[in-house]
């Protein structure tokens, strides 16, 4: 069941955009993708799997450069007068961090984002996390980590070592 929940998390969690659009703008993309038969899901104005797919595909039918981002050139040709989110500082420093030193440091980026969202989502049930669940790995993800390593007297590094993975119940079987 746990290497189910993992896979559905990763699945939904792939091709993740490192550009941050407002929600209104990537609804717009998802209405006029759909419009063009280039998406099937649903349009919710967020920027998932199904979306970034969908993006692709349609950058490759308007021989655009395929980044599977909602980039201007690619907003330009679906006719949505908006202008792209400034490109945020990159995640992956923060995401090779968390997970230094420990069996997920190797794994793709997809998986570590699903599992910092399982993480998100338990320490959440468990009372330590308040934030969204959403793959970032934020400082206050961070300082939820260390304190509830300190309450399962674990080294309180903030980090997903092995002992914090299989304690908060990410360590596929």
């Amino acid at each position: 069941m746990k290497y189910r929940q993992l896979a559905l998390a990763l699945f939904l969690s792939l091709f993740c955009v490192h550009i941050a659009l407002a929600d209104a703008v990537i609804a717009a993309a998802q209405q006029e993708l759909k419009k063009q038969g280039f998406y099937t899901g649903t349009v919710d104005g967020q920027m998932g799997s199904q979306t970034g797919a969908a993006i692709r595909r349609f950058q490759i039918a308007q021989d655009l450069k395929v980044t599977g981002q909602l980039n201007q050139p690619t907003l330009d040709r679906l006719n949505i007068h908006a202008k792209p989110a400034a490109t945020p500082v990159p995640e992956y420093v923060a995401i090779a961090d968390i997970f230094k030193g420990g069996p997920y440091i190797s794994v793709g980026p997809e998986m570590q984002i699903a599992a910092i969202r399982q993480a998100q989502k338990n320490l959440k049930l468990l009372g330590y996390y308040s934030g969204p669940i959403n793959g970032s790995p934020t400082d206050s993800l961070v300082q939820a980590i260390k304190a509830w390593q300190k309450s399962a007297r674990f080294r309180q590094s903030g980090r997903f070592d092995e002992d914090t993975l299989k304690g908060l119940d990410l360590m596929p079987n």
